[in-house]
């Protein structure tokens, strides 16, 4: 996956598991710099930050990025990543590591078990008082920021029928009108959880446990001329395009665009539920700049920047404060159609999960 750095330079100054939610790249392999911090700077008053990609990270670059500058006479080094990057970069710069990780569930359950990440300590961060209890991962060890809600768009020129299911991927009408992430992608691993689903029967909460027959279910899409998508401009493209009219994807993703007027409309509510994921700001355990992240956390829950998340990327937020806007529910959807899954088991079993995905997809 290919990881996006940039330096953003501040003016020099004085530095100065969860519980359901009631009421929510084109990228290959990746090259680190190394080491990411010295002696000289963190005298100097340096972070180091690993955001996620695309519209999610553009909104902290431009909304955040600007005050906590100012705030702190602090430089931001910048990189981009996706999840299942930045867990191996955890394990091979665990000595020497960023500051903070702007990762999902997915992957906080296995960095801690692994002794990867250090809890975030509420007192140093006023504001996460403000937050709700579902946003706060594994004991403390993910400042959850934003529910990423994934669900299925279709394009609204093409013709196809708006989705009530994902059982709908399986019809033989939306034949060679599909496409879905790798299962290298959380997504990829949610939708074998929902091929579980549709062919058990059983809700999620039972269902994620019978992963196996999630994946042989979802072979039967291979028949059904499905394509795999190996980047998300490239998903982004096809769905907006019409190519491909059906695409599961984030909606942090693709709901700015829907409000921009591009012919893409969400599939919700789902007879098996949408998916939630929440992702956090985590802090490797070796984290050399601990106090400055816990500045940069504490400035991702204020609740003026909460807002944004909001009204920009239409999805729920983690301020207790912060209500999703009428626009954003149509966008979003339903809260009580989101279902959130168990990554503490599903990523223990990542590894022979993709192993038989690969067996059916190459």
């Amino acid at each position: 996956m290919t990881i996006k750095s940039t330096k953003i330079r501040a003016k020099r100054s004085h530095p100065t598991r969860r519980a359901v939610l009631r009421g929510g790249a084109a990228l290959a392999a990746a090259s680190f710099a190394a080491p990411w911090v010295t002696t000289k700077a963190r005298a100097a008053g340096e972070i180091n930050v690993v955001l996620n990609q695309g519209l999610l990270a553009k909104l902290w670059i431009d909304e955040l990025h600007p005050k906590f500058e100012a705030e702190t006479g602090a430089t931001i080094n910048l990189q981009q990543s996706v999840t299942s990057q930045m867990l191996a970069m955890l394990k091979t710069q665990k000595d020497n590591p960023p500051d903070l990780m702007q990762f999902s569930e997915a992957g906080v359950f296995i960095a801690r078990d692994e002794g990867l990440l250090r809890a975030h300590e509420p007192k140093n961060i006023p504001n996460m008082a403000n937050v709700r209890e579902a946003f706060l991962l594994a004991d403390n060890f993910s400042a959850g920021v934003i529910d990423a809600t994934h669900t299925l768009f279709y394009n609204t020129n093409s013709g196809v029928d708006k989705p009530t299911a994902w059982a709908d991927l399986w019809d033989t009408k939306n034949a060679d009108r599909i496409a879905i992430a790798p299962v290298g992608w959380n997504n990829g691993v949610r939708i074998v959880t929902s091929a579980a689903q549709v062919a058990t029967g059983k809700p999620l909460s039972e269902a994620q446990y019978e992963w196996e027959a999630g994946l042989a279910h979802l072979a039967k899409l291979k028949d059904n001329g499905v394509t795999v998508y190996t980047g998300a401009p490239q998903a982004i493209q096809m769905l907006q395009s019409g190519q491909v009219p059906i695409v599961p994807f984030y909606g942090i993703f693709i709901n700015p665009l829907v409000d921009k007027g591009a012919p893409i409309a969400p599939a919700h509510p789902l007879a098996e539920g949408m998916h939630g994921e929440i992702v956090g700001l985590n802090m490797p355990v070796n984290a050399k700049n601990a106090e400055l992240a816990e500045v940069y956390v504490n400035m991702s829950y204020d609740k003026a920047f909460q807002e944004k998340i909001d009204s920009v990327l239409r999805t729920r937020s983690a301020h207790k404060e912060v209500a999703p806007s009428a626009r954003t529910l149509e966008l979003m959807g339903p809260p009580d159609n989101i279902t959130y899954a168990d990554w503490g088991y599903l990523s223990k079993n990542r590894p022979q999960i993709t192993e038989k995905w690969n067996e059916i997809f190459g």
